[in-house]
Formats: C-alpha cells, sequence, structure tokens
C-alpha cells in the first residue's frame, strides 16, 4: 500500500496495468511552477467525496444489489469513509483540508482539530465566572466543562488558578457534517489565507459564511510559523518519487452512463450506487491521436486547478492501435441469451437488435454458436460458419427468438462455455457474449460461481462480453457488472436500437477484438504530490495489487485524477512526470511497454482539450451522484438545485468545445432537473 507519509492524501485504490512517474529534480533551474492554470471553471458543486463517491446505502429499491463498482468514480463503493475500495491506510483527512460531506457518513478524526469527545475537565483556582450560567464553585459551563472558582476557559471567563486538562476549550461538533456533539468535538486552531477552509469561521478567510455559519473565531497564531507547522504536519519525511500502479477495469466498460441515460428518461432518480464514474471516461470519445506503429501507446495531459490548495487535474491514458474491421481475425461467437418470461417486451427487442446488428458486422468465415436459456437450456445454433454480412439463416434464427419460463444464468454460461471450449482456436477472436435483464431466479445464483464460470475459461483467452437489456427499474447492474469483470471484456448496456447499432456496428472491433493483453498504466510523481481523487476503479503502489485489464483497439483507457502537493512552494518547471504502461501483444504474448516523461512546466502548457472534456465527464457523473444521494435524503430542491446549475456548466463547456456529446449530457441534466420534485 501506498507509505504512511501519504496517507493524508489516499482516497481510494483502483487498478489498470498503468504506471506513471514524476521523480523530482531537486535544485533545477527551471524555477518554481507559475503558470499552467485551466482555463475552465470548476464544476458548481464541492465533489461527493475522496473519490467522489456517494454517501450511504440508503437504497432500498433492489437496483444496486449493493455497492458493486467505483462511482468514481470511481474506485468499488464500499460506504468505507475513504471511498474506493477501502483500501487506504488510513480513514484520516489530510490535516488542515477541510471536512466534506458526502464521504461514506464518517466523522473523520481530523488530526489537530477533531477528536473523540474528552471527559468533563477540571478547573481550579480563584477568580470571578462571567459565563453565561451565571454562578460560581462547580457551576457546568454550556460546553459541558465543569468551573471551580470561577477560572477563565477560551468563552470569555476571567481567570484566576490553575488549569487541569485541555488548554483550549472544545467546541461542539465538527465542520464535517457527518460528526456529531456526542463523538467528536473540535478544537480551535490558528487561522490563515492559506487555501484551506480548515478553522472556526469566520475568521478563517478560506470559509465562506455558507459553509460556517456563526461559529466561534479561533485562536490566533502567527501566520508563518502556522504554515511552516502545517507543512511539518503535511510532507513526507522522504524525498522518493511516488510511484503507482493504477486500473480502470476493462476499457471497454461503459454500460453505467447509458443506464444512468436510461433512468432520467424514464423519469427516475438515477441509484448512486450504479454510477462507475470510469465507465463514464470509456464511454464518451476523448479523441486521442491515433496509433499505428504498435499495439498502445501512452500520453498525459495536466492542468493546475487550485493555486491555493496545489491541486492539479492529470490525465494519463493508453491509446490502442487503430484497426479496421477488414484488418480483425476471424470470430468464434457464442451467444448466451437470456429467453426467460423476464425479457419479455422491450428487453427481448434490444436483444434481437443487438444481434442483428452483430450479424451485420460479421464476414465470411466467422463461426458463430447460440444457446438460449430459461430454466432450461437449448443450442439453437452451434457452430455455424457465416457466408456473409446479414447472412439470412442466422437472421432468421434471431427473429424467430421467444420468451418463456424462468432464470437459470449460471446454466446459461455453463453451457456457452463448453460450446466455445470445443470451438476454441488461436487464430480467432473467442468470445461469450451473454445478454440478459441480469436476474437469475432459478439454479445456482451465487455471484461467485457464476463469475468462476467465466474466470476459469480466461486463461485460454475465452472473454466475456456482457450485455444488459431493458428498462432500468429493476435491473441487476451489480450482478452482470461482475460477471464481466470477472470474464475479462466489455460490458454494455443497451436501451435503445440506435445503442445497439452503436455498439455492435459501428464499435464492433472495440467491443470484441484485443489490442494488447494485460495493461498495466505506472505513474511516477515527484515526492511532493499525492492523489487526492482517483476516478478509476483501484490504483496502489504494489502492481501486484493492481489487476492488468485488456485494451481493445480504435479504445482508450483514460484515467482521471486530481492529485496535490503538500506545499504549493515545491513544484518546479523542471520536474518530471512519466506515465508507463506495461502489457502484451494479443497473439505473441510478446512482453511490451511504452512510456512518455514531460517536464511539468511544458505538461502543464500544451494542449488540454481532452484533459477538459474528461472534467465535464467526470463532473457530470459527480453531479448524478450527488443528485441521487440529495433525493435519497428526501432534499429535492437542493437535488434541483444541483442540477439547474449543472445544466447551465455544462451549456457553457459545450459552447466552448463544440462537443455534441457534452450537448447531450446538458440536455439529460436538463430533462432530470424537470423531474426532480
Amino acid at each position: 500500500m501506498v507509505s504512511p507519509n501519504w496517507k493524508w492524501c489516499v482516497a481510494s485504490f483502483g487498478l489498470t496495468a498503468l504506471a506513471v512517474s514524476l521523480p523530482l529534480a531537486c535544485g533545477t533551474p527551471g524555477g518554481p511552477l507559475s503558470d499552467g492554470d485551466a482555463a475552465w471553471d470548476r464544476p458548481p458543486f464541492e465533489p461527493p467525496g475522496g473519490d467522489g463517491e456517494h454517501s450511504d446505502d440508503s437504497w432500498g429499491d433492489g437496483d444496486s444489489g449493493g455497492p458493486t463498482g467505483t462511482t468514481g468514480g470511481a474506485g468499488t463503493t464500499t460506504g468505507d469513509p475513504t471511498g474506493g475500495d477501502g483500501d487506504s491506510d488510513s480513514d484520516e483527512p489530510p490535516p488542515g483540508v477541510a471536512c466534506l460531506p458526502d464521504d461514506g457518513n464518517a466523522c473523520d478524526m481530523q488530526a489537530g482539530i477533531c477528536e473523540p469527545a474528552p471527559p468533563p475537565m477540571s478547573e481550579t483556582g480563584s477568580g470571578t465566572d462571567t459565563d453565561t450560567d451565571s454562578g460560581t464553585d462547580g457551576l457546568t459551563d454550556t460546553d459541558g466543562l465543569t468551573d471551580t472558582d470561577g477560572l477563565t476557559d477560551t468563552e470569555g471567563e476571567t481567570t484566576g488558578g490553575s488549569t487541569t486538562g485541555w488548554d483550549t476549550d472544545p467546541q461542539p461538533c465538527c465542520q464535517d457534517p457527518d460528526c456529531s456533539c456526542e463523538t467528536s468535538f473540535c478544537y480551535l486552531e490558528p487561522c490563515q489565507a492559506d487555501g484551506f477552509c480548515d478553522c472556526q469561521c469566520p475568521s478563517d478567510p478560506d470559509c465562506g459564511p455558507d459553509v460556517c455559519g456563526d461559529a466561534i473565531p479561533p485562536v490566533p497564531l502567527e501566520a508563518a510559523e502556522a504554515q511552516k507547522t502545517r507543512a511539518a504536519e503535511t510532507c513526507p519525511d522522504t524525498k522518493e518519487p511516488v510511484v503507482l500502479y493504477m486500473s480502470n477495469d476493462d476499457s471497454n466498460s461503459q454500460a453505467s452512463p447509458i443506464l444512468a441515460r436510461r433512468t432520467i428518461n424514464e423519469g427516475r432518480v438515477v441509484n448512486p450506487f450504479n454510477v462507475r464514474i470510469h465507465e463514464f471516461l470509456n464511454y464518451y470519445d476523448l479523441s486521442y491521436e491515433e496509433v499505428t506503429d504498435a499495439p498502445a501507446r501512452v500520453g498525459m495531459q495536466m492542468r493546475r486547478i487550485n493555486r491555493e490548495t496545489g491541486e492539479f487535474a492529470l490525465l494519463l491514458y493508453a491509446q490502442g492501435r487503430k484497426r479496421a474491421a477488414a484488418q480483425r481475425r476471424p470470430m468464434n461467437l457464442v451467444f448466451s441469451l437470456d429467453t426467460s418470461g423476464s425479457m419479455s417486451g422491450e428487453p427481448i427487442e434490444y436483444l434481437k437488435e443487438s444481434m442483428r446488428a452483430t450479424a451485420s458486422s460479421l464476414r465470411e468465415g466467422d463461426v458463430v454458436s447460440i444457446v438460449e436459456w430459461s430454466s432450461q437450456q437449448a443450442v439453437v445454433l452451434d457452430s455455424y460458419s457465416v457466408q456473409q454480412p446479414n447472412d439470412p439463416m442466422l437472421l432468421n434464427v434471431i427473429n424467430n427468438i421467444t420468451t418463456g419460463g424462468s432464470t437459470d444464468l449460471h446454466g446459461g454460461l455453463v453451457s456457452a462455455y463448453q460450446i466455445a471450449s470445443q470451438n476454441f482456436s488461436d487464430e480467432r477472436i473467442n468470445r461469450v457474449v451473454l445478454i440478459s435483464d441480469g436476474g437469475a431466479n432459478t439454479g445456482t445464483t451465487d455471484i461467485d460461481l457464476i463469475a468462476a464460470s467465466a474466470d476459469d475459461s480466461n486463461g485460454e483467452g475465452i472473454y466475456m462480453v456482457g450485455v444488459g437489456v431493458g428498462e432500468a427499474s429493476g435491473y441487476r447492474d451489480d450482478l452482470m457488472d461482475e460477471v464481466t469483470d470477472a470474464g475479462k471484456g466489455a460490458y454494455l448496456f443497451i436501451d435503445s436500437a440506435a445503442e445497439a447499432q452503436r455498439m455492435f456496428g459501428d464499435r464492433f472491433v472495440q467491443v470484441m477484438d484485443v489490442a494488447a493483453r494485460d495493461v498495466q498504466m505506472e505513474v511516477t510523481l515527484p515526492w511532493y504530490f499525492a492523489i487526492k481523487e482517483f476516478h478509476g476503479e483501484e490504483y496502489s503502489d504494489d502492481p501486484a495489487e493492481v489487476d492488468p485489464q485488456h485494451l481493445a483497439p480504435n479504445d482508450t483507457m483514460s484515467y482521471h485524477q486530481i492529485i496535490q502537493v503538500c506545499d504549493t512552494s515545491l513544484p518546479q518547471t523542471d520536474d518530471t512526470i512519466t506515465a508507463r504502461a506495461t502489457f502484451e501483444d494479443p497473439i505473441t504474448r510478446e512482453e511490451m511497454s511504452d512510456e512518455e516523461t514531460a517536464k511539468l512546466g511544458n505538461l502543464v502548457n500544451a494542449d488540454a482539450d481532452q484533459l477538459y472534456k474528461a472534467d465535464v465527464v467526470v463532473a457530470y457523473a459527480q453531479s448524478l451522484i450527488i443528485i441521487g444521494d440529495l433525493m435519497s435524503q428526501q432534499d429535492s430542491a437542493a437535488a434541483k438545485d444541483v442540477a439547474e446549475k449543472m445544466a447551465q456548466w455544462l451549456g457553457e463547456a459545450a459552447a466552448v468545445l463544440g462537443d455534441p456529446e457534452i450537448v447531450e449530457m446538458q440536455g439529460l441534466m436538463q430533462t432530470y432537473m424537470q423531474n426532480l420534485n
């Protein structure tokens, strides 16, 4: 795990084989980093947690089945106060960083600010009690401390003796809204204009009145001394570069934004547990340079987003090789089709639309098998060699698919993998394509057994493509996400005929093929940097704790994060960042790598259009989490306000970038705003 010196900035862990390195060149002649600020505004809300997660699992509608993935983005949602997948070494936020709401309902014991509630403190001596409780000798002050002989405390009593216990009176209730008066107290700290709302307000110039309310001023200390103390508390002891490994799940998992869109269009509230921020980054087009000379290439973009706090947005990416449909290998596809009674209506129609779009993308020599399953399994097409695109026999089978019976998902997968293994060929793309509404109400339903059916075959190179269909209401996103994750393949959700064509027509090669196997991304940061928010699945300083993932042709793994310095004076223009990816050739299994190194001064002034759009995508996903949390708390007015402000902010971004996908996000947010009552 990450060094204890970096506990303060670790929010969650997420993994994709990507490594980025930022070694520090101490005393380099380039000078302090003075420019590189983002030209765009930050979104109109506070992030919903260290990695963009929701506050709690208060959803009882059965849609999510509990925590299943990052909401942030990210990382997997666990309810852990650290966010992400709970791998952080500490539940403590950085000293001096303001407590945030919606972070897992954790009352963070912030060093130097929040502590567990102490026992009553006795004061002895002589003097006049001027407290509001009026009286002397043993009276209890409003803060719960016992006064004897009228000693002065920080509320304005007159001194006149000796004090035992704490030096300053604790004030009940930390600024963290998740803390209660019964569990913690806040202690007054020096305030200064340092970019952190960390003191009792309104004396801290970094705190707004809407954040602080009527708070008690802190004990003043000399600002320079306070800054020195802060740096000593937050910066690590070592000046070794920080090396981290990352994962975003498979580059083609992108069900979450489609499921959110369908939910909004149904007039319902998006379940925050179904928002996985990395899938939003997978789904929306960031338009990197095409790669033609290698299985994968890495790159990065960076901007400073908060000068006072030393926060930077960093986008790392691994781009897969460009491959035209005519250049792909022949295919061995086995479709495992849910034809149970729950698939009647829209679900079965979207299943057929997905199959028809696939038929149009196939060519002579591709081998197709189809297993239908409800309470029983039936092989309706076994090892059929396609004659042409839109093969008439294949289309006839598709058009005659009907529904009925209960659901034995486990049995349907077992049958499909048996056929896929029998037809396996190193010369082909071998895939099991599961299409279902995610139900599993008959037979073996244990998720570990179902996932094992996919995972057992992964060693042979048979990967899973999971396709969810149907209405958002009642859909088992958790089950489908976990099964396809174990199967090392794409996870999609089809909510229209147009989406079926987009995924199995326009993006057919991306969904089915592999450009690079077992991609692991690595980043090395200068010693003074650490991750504050990570919008992927997981990261760690131990590569063994990060699961490598496959990268598709014409596709990208994008890793978006907010990194923060422990001292804003430390970054130098000549300090460098190195992004590195290791991977295997999908055919030869040859081990390969690619890396890019850039000086901070150059990086923060290079083109960053993709970073801007990535910021927009992340903010859009985060706003869905925030709105979902507010609605679960029955605060529809606040939820509607977030939606209204986000719609305006998205409109401004769309005008600058001229991007139709952002226009679509804006339209969805406007629809969402109208739905929230």
